[in-house]
């Protein structure tokens, strides 16, 4: 019985992952960043500054990467 139940909790993460792409994993790895961050340190102002966005992000990356390689 322990070695089916340590087979079905090391089976769950990769079962709920296989309907996430890549992309989708990493964009609410960076939105949930940005809660906590506001969470952990709010903003003094009433209104934070507004933080780009996953795929202004992405972009920004890429380019910076690509500009690395040359």
């Amino acid at each position: 019985m322990k070695k089916h139940s340590l087979l079905l909790l090391a089976a769950i993460p990769a079962l709920l992952m296989i309907g996430c792409s890549k992309e989708e994993f990493y964009e609410g790895m960076y939105r949930g960043l940005q809660q906590r961050e506001e969470r952990v340190h709010p903003a003094a102002a009433p209104f934070p500054p507004e933080q780009p966005s996953y795929d202004d992000y992405r972009r920004e990356r890429e380019e910076a990467l690509r500009n690395d390689d040359e």
